[in-house]
């Protein structure tokens, strides 16, 4: 399979200036390597079925945009998708579903997968989880992983075969598939995952968690009582997956995430997501007052005041001093911000 490339950079700016045409070729290169390690020219222009051609100056200008690489060592003109064409296939299918409008900051990278946050139509923030198969740190995993053996009738039933479907690109798409279907099937029934949203090829799109990685929690930063009941609640989750015949294979400080804020509150509504990063408010808030505290009262009538279509005159006193202080946060972190 070939090997993947190294710089696994995400640049969403290319789809500004990219046409219909240009998105064709590149579903056109990606249908031919269902095939071909390295897809022919004249194949990509049969698949795209561009009707004026042209199949030759777009392949130019997505090779300027590395979203496309080419090689002449098999003995002809031969293209194939990089990790970044691939990358911008996925953000344009959940753009044209509606899934997202606009991508924001990496959030984490683990040795499979990028993290980033996006934006929901409605303004409210969602995460995307890039599959990331093939790092150098993780070239095992075709020998670990039971989606990747091929269940072939005949000899060798169940040995991996190592042809173009797995190639890293395809290989993080079926990750990601698989990890999409076992989240649906344990949301659906309470278990406390990220709700998941959609998936395309090899991203899936969940909704954001308010939380840190266990390991990122100092010890002498937790109480006695919040460690305890960090230890119990991930004991009791183990148990209950183990009552459903399930086995945790990896419950560790880096596969949990725990949330020390105490803000989570049930009763606010979907409009006052809470499931945000920096101001602790939805996005879909135009007058959001920029508060970089994750804390404060988030009762649903303090923050109505921050909402668009928010009338002072109908409200009472709320917000109706323009020359009142901003709100003060309710407690400090220990490097002093709010």
């Amino acid at each position: 399979s070939v090997e993947p490339e190294q710089d696994m950079k995400l640049d969403p700016t290319v789809m500004r200036h990219m046409t219909p045409q240009d998105f064709r070729v590149l579903e056109a290169v990606e249908k031919g390597m269902q095939k071909h390690a390295l897809v022919p020219s004249a194949l990509i222009a049969s698949l795209s079925s561009l009707r004026h051609g042209g199949t030759g100056k777009i392949l130019s200008s997505l090779l300027r945009d590395k979203l496309l690489s080419h090689d002449q060592s098999c003995g002809y003109d031969g293209y194939r998708l990089t990790n970044a064409g691939y990358d911008i296939l996925a953000l344009h299918n959940l753009k044209s579903r509606k899934v997202i409008a606009a991508l924001g900051d990496r959030i984490g990278t683990g040795k499979e997968s990028d993290i980033y946050l996006a934006v929901h139509p409605n303004g409210h923030q969602v995460v995307l989880k890039f599959h990331r198969l093939g790092r150098t740190s993780f070239r095992n995993v075709k020998k670990t992983r039971d989606y990747f053996v091929y269940h072939q009738k005949g000899r060798n039933v169940g040995a991996p075969t190592h042809n173009q479907a797995n190639s890293w690109l395809f290989l993080s798409r079926k990750s990601a598939l698989k990890e999409f279907a076992f989240m649906k099937a344990l949301y659906n029934v309470d278990y406390p995952t990220p709700e998941p949203i959609a998936h395309n090829r090899h991203v899936v799109a969940m909704s954001l968690v308010r939380g840190v990685p266990l390991y990122q929690v100092s010890a002498r930063h937790l109480s006695s009582e919040q460690a305890a009941s960090i230890f119990h609640q991930a004991s009791d989750l183990a148990l209950r997956l183990a009552k459903h015949g399930l086995v945790h294979c990896d419950l560790n400080e880096f596969n949990l995430l725990v949330d020390l804020s105490g803000i989570q509150q049930k009763s606010l509504s979907e409009e006052h997501d809470p499931y945000v990063r920096h101001s602790g408010m939805s996005v879909a808030a135009e007058s959001n007052p920029g508060m970089l505290s994750a804390r404060g009262p988030w009762e649903p009538e303090y923050l109505q005041q921050f909402q668009p279509d928010h009338h002072p005159d109908d409200h009472g006193d709320a917000g109706s001093n323009r020359d009142d202080e901003p709100p003060k946060p309710v407690e400090l972190l220990d490097n002093g911000e709010p």
